[in-house]
């Protein structure tokens, strides 16, 4: 399976908002320098992602990119189809009956149902990880976190 350049930067930046800014704002080249990714690539990116709904945009001093959803509710079959599209086979979507009727290559058609299932379990696992998810696996791993995040303390 191969996963594009561009569907590993945005999880990455994606990820990078929610562990250092807990969703909130961040600014590209504060993304850019903690995950190793061209600015303007996650220009691009982030455009993609905003489309979808994914993330917003705030100017000014205290601006960047930001979650428009907690980190909990989104997943990564979302950030997934946002960039890439729909995860679809090479074969086409039509049931056995349908290709029966429809397909003159049917007989000889023998792997179109497994790469169905292979397409509904890849979004299936990608739909039960969140970037929450994924921000736990970086606590697990050490990671520390961004000293600069903000913090509004209440006393």
């Amino acid at each position: 399976m191969r996963i594009s350049s561009k569907l590993q930067y945005s999880l990455r930046a994606l990820f990078d908002i929610a562990f250092h800014k807990f969703g909130g704002p961040a600014k590209i080249d504060e993304i850019a320098t903690r995950e190793d990714i061209p600015p303007r690539f996650l220009e691009q990116i982030f455009q993609d992602l905003k489309a979808a709904g994914i993330v917003g945009s705030k100017r000014g001093p205290k601006g960047g990119y930001f979650l428009l959803q907690s980190p909990e509710s989104v997943t990564l079959g979302a950030v997934y189809r946002a960039i890439e599209g729909e995860i679809e086979h090479p074969c086409c979507f039509l049931s056995d009956d349908e290709m029966r009727e429809k397909c003159a290559i049917t007989s000889k058609c023998v792997t179109s149902a497994l790469w169905r299932d292979v397409a509904v379990r890849v979004s299936e696992v990608l739909d039960s990880y969140t970037l929450s998810d994924l921000s736990i696996k970086g606590e697990a791993l050490g990671l520390s976190r961004d000293n600069d995040a903000d913090f509004t303390w209440m006393i």
